[in-house]
């Protein structure tokens, strides 16, 4: 991305963009696994800290081998179970094979019994091992972000210092940034979705009683973290997201079962974990805001919000009831720790457990936009 006069203030040291990475990761004790540790273990830490990826350190030759996230588990399970699944199944399983390294196919594919961690490093090669410099700007990072990474490991005289992730990310714009932000930034963040291209028909959907595997199949297949739930009405219902994959290295017979069954049995371990209700879906409506979905985004901890309607609505779409002006919004803190005050959107922003699916915004939308 080019740091040019059409951006306002992008040249000024106050400017978010110009923040170098390690001032977000100071202080961050940072996670990690020895690549020699299992896979139920490394599992096990992602749970614990509720992180979605780890990196993993050899301490022989004291150097980080990679990063284990769970998309890796993801393509590890569906190598794993391919065989034993018929028809689109093993199609998956076949496309997955061909894209992993000829050490960790084989193996799998000759039963051996392979626990170590290390086997599943950028399995997936969907978050690979990225590592950024302390100096490196935001501008930099969120570059890379923009292509779909969701995090980079800021290192150090070869020691990982922290871990910097789109959430992070995006929680220090949107809590220190409000000061600092050029016209056209502000400008961005007032844009309804759909004027925004993020209101579209692609959105890839499973139902409640689909396998677990058939959901990691399209988890794989089509590089995204995030499936609606939806039910025989297309309303949606629930959403799976490759955090919850994690559960199945715990839980290996919830592989076995539904998508509902795995969402179900993930929510009720985080509940107890943390003593907290967790919302089954969380979504806004295409009239709503950047701004609003952002708010949404941090509010929730979220990696990503549906955008949903009415049936009604999309048989109307287009009209002018539709497409209404955002109407003046007041305003209110989102939190204690918060430094931006945010709005209190009109009623029709926000979405409804009743309502069909239609988009989604994602953290990585959210950068991309901005860095555009």
């Amino acid at each position: 991305m080019s740091l040019d006069s059409s951006h306002p203030g992008l040249g000024a040291a106050t400017h978010w963009l110009d923040t170098p990475a390690k001032n977000l990761v100071e202080s961050q004790k940072v996670i990690q696994v020895n690549s020699t540790s299992t896979i139920e273990h490394a599992c096990d830490v992602l749970i614990k800290h509720n992180i979605q990826s780890v990196p993993l350190y050899d301490p022989q030759t004291k150097t980080y081998v990679g990063m284990f996230d769970l998309h890796d588990l993801a393509t590890y399970i569906l190598l794993k179970r391919g065989d034993q699944d018929d028809s689109a199944l093993q199609l998956q399983a076949a496309a997955a094979r061909s894209s992993n390294s000829g050490l960790a196919r084989d193996a799998i594919m000759m039963g051996k019994r392979s626990d170590s961690v290390s086997l599943l490093s950028d399995m997936s090669h969907m978050n690979p091992f990225y590592s950024v410099l302390p100096e490196t700007t935001l501008a930099q990072v969120v570059a890379v972000f923009a292509r779909g990474t969701h995090r980079v490991a800021v290192m150090e005289d070869d020691t990982v210092c922290g871990i910097l992730s789109q959430t992070r990310v995006i929680r220090y714009f949107f809590e220190h940034c409000s000061e600092t932000l050029s016209a056209k930034e502000s400008r961005l963040l007032d844009t309804p979705l759909r004027q925004l291209g993020l209101v579209t028909n692609d959105v890839v959907k499973v139902k409640p009683q689909s396998p677990v595997l058939q959901a990691l199949a399209l988890l794989e297949r089509w590089r995204i973290s995030s499936l609606a739930i939806v039910d025989e009405e297309d309303r949606i219902v629930g959403n799976l997201s490759v955090a919850d994959v994690k559960y199945l290295a715990k839980e290996r017979k919830l592989a076995s079962g539904t998508c509902m069954e795995l969402v179900q049995a993930a929510r009720f371990v985080q509940g107890m974990r943390d003593g907290r209700d967790r919302a089954a879906v969380f979504s806004v409506r295409p009239e709503a805001t950047l701004r609003y979905a952002l708010t949404k985004l941090i509010a929730t901890g979220a990696h990503r919000v549906w955008v949903t309607e009415p049936r009604h609505t999309e048989e109307r779409r287009g009209s002018v009831a539709v497409d209404m002006p955002p109407m003046p919004a007041r305003r209110a803190s989102v939190s204690s720790t918060s430094m931006q005050t945010v709005p209190i959107a009109p009623s029709h922003y926000a979405g409804s457990f009743n309502d069909m699916v239609c988009g989604v915004v994602s953290l990585t939308d959210v950068l991309r936009l901005l860095v555009d």
